[in-house]
């Protein structure tokens, strides 16, 4: 099942717009590196901005790969990212988290990765992990400490968001001490690596500087920058998504004239500013508006998406929280995403939610269930079967037919959501939220997920303290 924000027409008009914005305008940088490369490539320099040619344009769009494998440490879990499977990613960089026992938002603490991390390796519709951002680590090797924590808690693939290159050397090495060798990692990446150009096209020092260095070695990129309508993009939903997509495809362009045929994604963020408030708002409808015609440009450029639609500006795991990411979701979803992120997100992002972890992981087996693959045939169209019932003068209940098919898997089975009748549901008259949120306590005391060796925690040790003497 397929959904066409764009006509042709429009998908063209937007995809030209975004063109004429890299060869009229181009981008700012600040790193030295990534001005030479494009130069070097036939770029051209207008004062303090680098333009595009549409030589350069070509040759950076040909080369990227349409499908690439993300895997987890373990032969478990093997994602195909370009296959447009909807994969359901956990929300990255939260400060903030809502407490699972109290309720109360407060800072996200290093325990909270780790339960988070556990929580999600045990969701079966959770693909990939992200973590949050806790204050009690020390910031100078946030990213180091995060990208071991999640290692020791997941045996799924993560994805880790690069400021700069800063950390970079330290994260791959925990990522190569988790593979076994740097050419295992190599064939077998265990997480995307996004980068986020800062918004209106602008690539400064640090993810210019990482996203080369991501390259470099040889794992998979996400260029992910986050415009916001009326604040650092225009008010138009169209006129955000022609520069978000200039943005991404300048990203996209220089990482292939750096190492022609490197995997990547295109990771589209596009949110808007509420002018009442001035808050950055993740929120629906427009968000997943966005979100559809950026995965369509995705899809017409046979490039890998990954926007971020589990999210919603609801304070609270509750019915408005439910509605807004089942619609941004489903949206992404039905445009063609390979990855959708921000799982258990509340607040426009900024908190990470135990609660809504949970209730993510059901609307994502609902945005599986309807997106799957299906055929026609004779005997799904069930004509033999239901001349057979009516002429007998019998009931569809016992006939093979419908044991076939319920078996099969043609309904839907929620794991949270309640179906029982009004009688039964009134013995505790619970909210789908108090049923994900005991079910969040009781994966987090029992789920274990599959251990790193001694050699490999060892190895992260030494890592982890490497990182300390250099940065801190």
């Amino acid at each position: 099942m397929k959904f066409e924000y764009y006509s042709e027409a429009q998908l063209l008009q937007v995809h030209e717009a975004s063109l004429d914005l890299l060869k009229k305008v181009g981008i700012s940088t600040s790193s030295e590196r990534f001005r030479t490369l494009l130069l070097d490539h036939g770029c051209l320099e207008k004062g303090k901005r680098i333009l595009f040619t549409q030589d350069v344009i070509d040759k950076g769009m040909k080369s990227v790969p349409a499908v690439f494998n993300l895997y987890g440490r373990n032969d478990l879990h093997q994602l195909e990212i370009g296959s447009k499977k909807a994969y359901c990613q956990t929300l990255v960089g939260a400060p903030s988290v809502i407490d699972i026992e109290s309720g109360e938002r407060r800072d996200a603490l290093l325990k909270d990765l780790e339960d988070i991390t556990r929580l999600a390796d045990a969701l079966d519709n959770v693909h990939i992990i992200s973590p949050l951002f806790p204050r009690d680590v020390p910031q100078e090797i946030i990213l180091t400490v995060e990208t071991a924590t999640c290692l020791r808690s997941t045996s799924k693939p993560l994805s880790i968001c690069v400021e700069s290159s800063r950390e970079l050397k330290f994260i791959i090495e925990l990522l190569v001490a988790a593979a076994g060798s740097e050419k295992a990692l190599r064939e077998k990446p265990l997480a995307t690596l996004p980068v986020s150009p800062v918004s209106p096209l602008g690539y400064g020092f640090d993810p210019a500087e990482a996203l080369l260095d991501v390259v470099e070695a040889g794992l998979p990129l996400g260029v992910e920058p986050c415009p916001q309508m009326g604040a650092t993009g225009p008010m138009s939903m169209n006129g955000l998504v022609a520069m978000h997509n200039a943005e991404i495809l300048a990203g996209v362009i220089a990482a292939q004239l750096y190492k022609p045929g490197c995997p990547l994604t295109m990771s589209s963020r596009a949110t808007f500013m509420d002018m009442r408030t001035g808050l950055g708002l993740w929120a629906m409808p427009e968000m997943g508006m966005m979100s559809a015609g950026l995965n369509q440009l995705g899809r017409y450029y046979q490039i890998p998406v990954a926007p971020g639609g589990y999210c919603g500006s609801s304070k609270i795991a509750d019915m408005q929280s439910g509605y807004e990411h089942l619609y941004n979701a489903l949206m992404e979803a039905l445009a063609g995403s390979d990855i959708i992120g921000s799982a258990g997100s509340l607040d426009n992002a900024l908190v990470e939610c135990y609660t809504m972890l949970v209730m993510d992981n059901e609307i994502s087996s609902v945005v599986q269930r309807t997106i799957k693959e299906f055929e026609v045939n004779d005997d799904n169209l069930a004509v033999d079967v239901i001349a057979e019932i009516i002429e007998n003068n019998d009931n569809f209940l016992g006939h093979p037919h419908t044991r076939k098919y319920l078996r099969a898997g043609e309904l839907w089975v929620p794991t949270i959501s309640q179906r029982q009748t009004f009688e039964q549901w009134a013995v505790k008259s619970q909210k789908v939220e108090d049923i994900a949120k005991e079910r969040a306590k009781n994966l987090i005391t029992t789920h274990q997920p599959a251990p790193l060796s001694s050699e490999v925690e060892k190895e992260f040790t030494k890592i982890i303290a490497d990182a300390k003497e250099a940065l801190m």
